[in-house]
């Protein structure tokens, strides 16, 4: 009988896979982006204020003691130079937002808060005022507001507990942009690029062919599988043109088998059209066992030796008795679970022997480890 813990990561596994994929029409603007207006990353230093006790220790980490010390300065507030701080409610904080393209002056940002120093959670703190730099160096957006973490931590006399992860939090709407990021779409004698998601000649092809059916002409060419070129035709705006270009059906090409694996929870997810060949798979565990007895040894009455510590090891080593099992042919979610199920391994396990079917061409499908 196959363990437990292995019937249940293969009922996650049939609950989350895809269904096997179809044939259906898709906008163009599922599948493409639009070249010259991407998305951009901003990043900025930051303090959290108001934490339970739980911020940076600042002797330390002495960047927390001198952001305070500027900061307080900048309000004007100016400290003798023999002070000595050392609040443990303030903590040293990364942040970073993503502004979407074409995002204007006065829009608001979701904010990713991360602790920068040693501070054990930032639960129940408030980021102050912080701008968010671009790479140039340029500072497009100020962030701002009381944190949403979902993790905690709580530590007493030696004993401790957490869940999660206390030191990374979350602001929605946190940010307001300030300065307007240039885009450049369209080119001098006036053509757009689209940009294929996943690039694949195939699909460049059928998107060049929706567009011409659909707006006539050679409006569309693909000049790459990452690239499909567009020339407005006709006395149309920019954006309406755009707007019917991205809401052209087309037909993708199916996507490739794909088997995802957690290592860290063991979680495994497979796509609905993986296949398994025919394999013969053998599983067996090895346990080596070190322990060690520490015992004194005493000299003999009037020999004028001396004590002295003695480590007694005792090492064992004990293999299970391996499984040889024959997987068959499995073309749906419920024949490759059942097949794996057979193998009777630990969620540990099975990553392996996924990755060892997939390495002996046996497990058709892209094996991504996450």
């Amino acid at each position: 009988m196959a363990p437990k813990h292995t019937f249940e990561i293969f009922t996650l596994l049939i609950g989350l896979a895809l269904a096997a994929p179809t044939a259906r029409a898709e906008p163009v603007g599922q599948l493409v982006t639009l070249a010259g207006a991407p998305s951009n990353q901003l990043v900025g230093y930051g303090l959290v204020v108001g934490l339970p006790g739980t911020g940076d220790q600042t002797t330390q980490i002495p960047y927390t003691q001198q952001a305070i010390t500027n900061m307080l300065s900048h309000e004007g507030i100016t400290l003798p130079k023999t002070a000595f701080m050392q609040p443990d409610d303030v903590a040293s904080v990364m942040v970073t937002a993503q502004i979407p393209p074409y995002s204007e002056p006065g829009s608001d940002l979701n904010v990713t808060v991360a602790a920068l120093g040693n501070a054990k959670s930032l639960a129940g703190g408030v980021l102050l005022p912080t701008p968010l730099k671009g790479s140039n160096d340029h500072i497009y957006a100020q962030a701002q507001g009381a944190l949403l973490v979902s993790g905690f931590a709580a530590a007493k006399s030696g004993s401790s507990v957490r869940s999660n992860t206390p030191t990374v939090g979350r602001i929605p709407n946190g940010a307001v942009m300030s300065r307007a990021i240039a885009t450049s779409t369209w080119s001098p004698h006036g053509s757009a690029r689209l940009l294929l998601k996943t690039p694949s000649y195939e699909n460049a092809d059928r998107i060049a062919t929706a567009i011409n059916k659909q707006l006539g002409g050679n409006t569309a060419q693909a000049t790459s599988p990452g690239v499909v070129e567009v020339t407005l035709r006709g006395k149309i705006s920019h954006v309406s043109f755009i707007a019917r270009v991205l809401g052209v059906q087309v037909t993708p090409q199916a996507p490739p088998p794909v088997v995802i694996v957690d290592a860290q929870s063991g979680t495994i997810v497979m796509g609905g059209n993986v296949k398994l060949l025919p394999a013969i798979v053998s599983h067996g565990n090895l346990t080596v066992s070190v322990q060690a007895t520490n015992a004194v040894s005493q000299p003999n009455p009037l020999s004028q030796g001396q004590t002295a510590g003695v480590n007694n090891a005792s090492i064992s080593a004990n293999q299970s008795q391996g499984k040889v099992v024959a997987l068959p042919a499995a073309t749906t979610l419920d024949q490759i679970a059942a097949a794996l199920n057979k193998i009777g391994a630990t969620p540990t396990d099975l990553i392996a022997i996924v990755q060892a079917l997939k390495d002996a061409g046996a497990l058709q499908a892209e094996v991504k480890v996450v």
